[in-house]
């Protein structure tokens, strides 16, 4: 009994940590999306689901809800596929593999922030390096693909494959490399296609991991806005917004806190969703 309470002694500094700094700064979340709360509200007051129902009806969000249902749709296949390539590129030695992974690495290194910032001002119709040579030989400059609604959201579904590809590919390749060897050597002996490989070997190897994966690109992609913010603000019109950028914006820019508050428990409880879902497969796979 005793060694049981000392083991339990351990988790002391945890729950110290979290109680103050997770647990209830989010408990309070949650319970002040029932009211109509804002740092400049003093007399709270509970209205119920209420700002839920006006999340819910709100064109705004439904338009929201289209583009990160496409945006994961599209970005997640995408990222799991590209990087699934480069981690079977990568699976075989050969001289500066490991600065090839670092290097591979760096757009996903470099914070969403900079990273939209740094597209932001390449795409720019005035300034951007896509008009260099336009501009250089005379021509008119074309328009920036982020500032025409019908490129753009497709214009941060690339941009965003380009940065978390390479993270695919570097979670997927220590899996790769527990494959063993002879069945390699074997599948290439009876010249079976690189199709087939990946089809009968890599695939059913890396099945678990390559859930997991997935999970984490989808929770990303739900919750994306930052790099959504710099690069378009959410335009043109609500073309690339997102949940949770319009979370974001209720919240800090138009100051309707109770309505930013219910919108990014929205996104929680998407995330939780497809936590389920992954729990649900990974159980399967066990059996």
């Amino acid at each position: 009994m005793f060694k049981r309470h000392q083991r339990l002694f351990f988790f002391v500094p945890l729950v110290l940590v979290l109680l103050p700094f997770l647990i209830g700064p989010t408990l309070f979340g949650f319970l002040a999306s029932f009211t109509n709360y804002a740092p400049t509200q003093f007399h709270p007051r509970f209205v119920g689901v209420t700002n839920y129902a006006a999340v819910l009806r709100d064109n705004q969000f439904h338009a929201a809800l289209s583009n990160i249902i496409l945006f994961t749709l599209v970005t997640v296949p995408a990222e799991l596929l590209f990087g699934f390539a480069l981690a079977y590129l990568l699976r075989r030695p050969f001289r500066g593999r490991g600065l090839i992974r670092v290097a591979l690495l760096l757009p996903w290194l470099v914070s969403p922030i900079a990273h939209g910032v740094m597209w932001h001002f390449l795409t720019s119709a005035d300034i951007g390096l896509l008009n260099f040579w336009p501009a250089w030989l005379g021509l008119s400059r074309p328009p920036s693909p982020l500032g025409l609604p019908r490129t753009a959201l497709a214009t941060t579904m690339l941009l965003d494959i380009w940065r978390k590809s390479p993270l695919a590919s570097f979670l997927l390749l220590p899996g790769l490399l527990t494959i063993p060897a002879d069945q390699w050597d074997q599948a290439t002996l009876e010249g079976v296609s690189v199709l087939n490989q990946m089809r009968y070997i890599a695939l059913p190897w890396l099945r678990p991991l390559l859930l997991t994966v997935a999970l984490l690109l989808i929770g990303d992609a739900l919750g994306t806005f930052d790099t959504i913010l710099m690069l378009t603000g959410g335009g043109p019109g609500s073309a690339t917004l997102t949940p949770a950028l319009y979370s974001y914006i209720y919240a800090f820019k138009t100051h309707v806190w109770p309505i930013g508050v219910a919108a990014a428990w929205l996104v929680v409880l998407a995330v939780l969703l497809v936590g389920i879902c992954y729990l649900a497969l990974m159980r399967q796979e066990a059996q």
